[in-house]
């Protein structure tokens, strides 16, 4: 049974123009009409009410750390759009999510992604085979550029502002808080409560320099993430 149900969700993100099963809710909040919540969801959007504090989980930046710190479960790359479909109410609690310097986080991501995850998660089955053939950070920037959507590429590599902005441009969070400042988190307005964030899904870190080329397709594509960042640090 568990096996159809897995096939019939393969087919409908097929059909829906996506490669993960996590996407389709994601791809149908940018539709006219209701998006379903299954069970799951369900209880990640009333740990989120419960805890009176919205985390948008940007993907490698400390996010499965701050979401076991404020939920004791995870919840899903979701972005603000999806919140805004599904639930519109918790946009209204505090909210905030983490940004990270675009280039320290592609070199991240590319590590993750290249060894098929960490102990603690593993890259979704329908990029792991793939990703686990990236030989050099060219493999990644060849796969990034060939995507005609964002949902044709894991959420490792897709942009931090796709996350954190709504479909019209807008930021649609209260706080954007640095990767180097996370320690800092109590001090924004409806974070105070938010106790140490461990360190969790930390995987091998290695000091790496991109070539000139290689920074200028990680400044391109991140183009909006810098302008956040910017706008952030200011």
């Amino acid at each position: 049974m568990q096996a159809g149900k897995s096939g019939l969700n393969k087919v409908i993100a097929s059909s829906l123009g996506v490669r993960l099963v996590s996407d389709v809710p994601e791809r149908m909040a940018r539709w006219p009409g209701p998006t379903p919540i299954d069970a799951k969801r369900r209880r990640m959007i009333e740990a989120i009410r419960e805890r009176g504090i919205l985390f948008i989980h940007v993907p490698k930046n400390a996010g499965t750390s701050i979401c076991e710190t404020l939920y004791g479960l995870q919840v899903k790359h979701s972005t603000v759009d999806y919140y805004r479909q599904v639930a519109p109410d918790v946009l209204a609690l505090p909210s905030f999510a983490i940004l990270r310097d675009p280039v320290e986080r592609f070199v991240s991501a590319f590590h993750y992604a290249s060894a098929g995850g960490t102990r603690d998660r593993q890259v979704a089955t329908p990029f792991r085979a793939r990703y686990a053939r990236f030989e050099s950070f060219d493999c990644a920037i060849r796969h990034m550029e060939k995507c005609r959507d964002l949902f044709a590429m894991d959420h490792m590599f897709r942009p931090q502002s796709w996350y954190v902005t709504k479909g019209c441009g807008t930021l649609g969070v209260d706080h954007l808080i640095c990767y180097d400042q996370i320690d800092r988190i109590r001090e924004y307005a409806g974070l105070e409560t938010i106790q140490e964030v461990p360190c969790l899904n930390s995987g091998r870190r290695a000091k790496v320099e991109l070539t000139a080329r290689q920074k200028a397709f990680v400044r391109d594509f991140y183009r909006d993430d810098y302008a956040l960042i910017a706008a952030t640090r200011n």
